[in-house]
């Protein structure tokens, strides 16, 4: 085989390395950080609470659209709270959401808290393009140190 025909066969290979590890780079990031927002809050007490509704919008300052049809029962006890957490999978992968919660008492009567929370639905495309963009160059300085130790 010529020699320059070995070099461009050489160089196919690094050229393939780095679209592969780019590649596994992006798929790394959906799976690591999938399209998803998961919202986590805590109560002190639910005297009378009957459940939860929680509400998204695209701006901190609305409009909020309710996203959950039927309550998030309360579980705590009534003198001491609890944990809760919901997993808002119906969302843009990178995009950024605004969340309100709701308290449902059991009289019927709601009560939405005035705190707004952030949250961003994985990576996105930015941050899995820089992702894959690393792994490329990791997967270039393999097959360079290949080349390095394998003349």
């Amino acid at each position: 085989m010529k020699e320059g025909v070995y070099i461009l066969m050489r160089k196919g290979k690094g050229v393939l390395f780095i679209l592969l590890g780019f590649t596994l780079g992006i798929i790394l990031a959906w799976l690591l950080w999938p399209p998803r927002v998961i919202i986590s809050w805590e109560t002190a007490s639910e005297v009378d609470t009957l459940g939860f509704f929680l509400y998204r919008a695209e701006f901190p300052d609305g409009p909020f659209v309710q996203i959950n049809e039927t309550p998030l029962l309360a579980t705590g006890d009534p003198l001491v709270g609890s944990s809760y957490s919901y997993e808002d999978r119906q969302v843009a992968w990178g995009k950024v959401y605004f969340y309100q919660l709701e308290e449902l008492e059991r009289s019927g009567n709601r009560n939405r808290y005035p705190m707004v929370v952030k949250g961003q639905a994985g990576v996105g495309w930015a941050g899995a393009l820089a992702i894959g963009a690393l792994t490329g160059a990791l997967a270039w300085s393999l097959t360079l140190w290949g080349k390095a130790n394998h003349p």
